[in-house]
């Protein structure tokens, strides 16, 4: 930790001594401790080591101060702007309302106008936070996999209320289930993508899920019968054990030469 600091200083000590600076280097701090961690966590132990290897790629600091300033602006201006914007939208949103409401009398409908637009305005929220939330330590993406989960269902449910207006709800309830299939497949890919670290059991967990929603979808829509699409629950399974037989061939070339070695 010594060492990360005083190369931070060094790489810094031309920068003005402020607040904002400050910020700057707590910033990198937590970043090169966090790759270090990442480091050691690989195996690599010698500290001394470690910290060549930061120093190297955390190198041109104070350029990175220029990038850090224009981003601080960047979001003093969006924390003014977003509350003020959605509040403009939410007016507009009102005003919409009731003028399509009074020129076609269609008030039974048109208050899915105010339901959509607020079901938009939460969902850019919440991908701002998921967004914000990815930047941050490991700790807090969970949350962002919630939220993600959670924009996918609302999006679905406000599908599931514009399609109920114009289609009888027995033709219409499926989309209840997949939406649950696009929180589960989001929610997945996030977890590959940044690497989680149950992401394995998340997937043996939802595939099943996701084909029996299948299931479900294509027996409501008459594509397939009840008595006759049942298999299609088994899709899931045979993905986890496909899965499965992957990990374990990806790993022989580890227990062949772990066998050499010991030889």
């Amino acid at each position: 930790m010594n060492r990360i600091i005083e190369h931070i200083e060094n790489s810094c000590k031309n920068l003005a001594d402020n607040q904002e600076t400050f910020r700057y280097k707590k910033m990198i701090l937590d970043k090169m401790t966090e790759r270090a961690d990442q480091i050691a966590g690989a195996g690599l132990k010698d500290e001394k080591v470690i910290s060549d290897m930061l120093a190297d790629e955390f190198r041109d600091l104070e350029a990175g101060y220029e990038k850090h300033k224009k981003l601080r602006r960047r979001k003093k201006l969006l924390k003014v702007g977003l509350p003020v914007g959605s509040l403009v939208f939410l007016i507009l949103l009102l005003v919409a309302f009731f003028a399509v409401s009074s020129a076609t009398g269609a008030w039974n409908k048109s208050w899915l106008i105010i339901v959509g637009g607020v079901f938009a305005l939460v969902i850019m929220w919440l991908s701002i936070a998921i967004a914000k939330l990815c930047t941050m330590r490991r700790v807090f993406h969970p949350i962002a996999r919630v939220l993600i989960a959670g924009c996918a269902l609302m999006f679905a449910v406000f599908m599931f209320l514009c399609f109920l207006m114009l289609m009888p709800e027995l033709l219409v309830w499926p989309i209840l289930p997949a939406g649950v299939i696009i929180a589960l497949l989001a929610d997945l890919a996030f977890a590959f993508v940044t690497k989680q670290k149950l992401r394995t059991i998340s997937l043996f967990v939802y595939m099943p899920i996701v084909s029996t929603m299948l299931y479900i979808i294509f027996s409501a829509y008459n594509i397939v019968t009840w008595s006759a699409g049942w298999p299609i629950i088994f899709i899931g399974l045979a993905i986890d054990v496909a899965y499965i037989i992957y990990i374990i061939m990806s790993n022989m070339k580890y227990f062949t030469y772990k066998q050499e070695v010991e030889e």
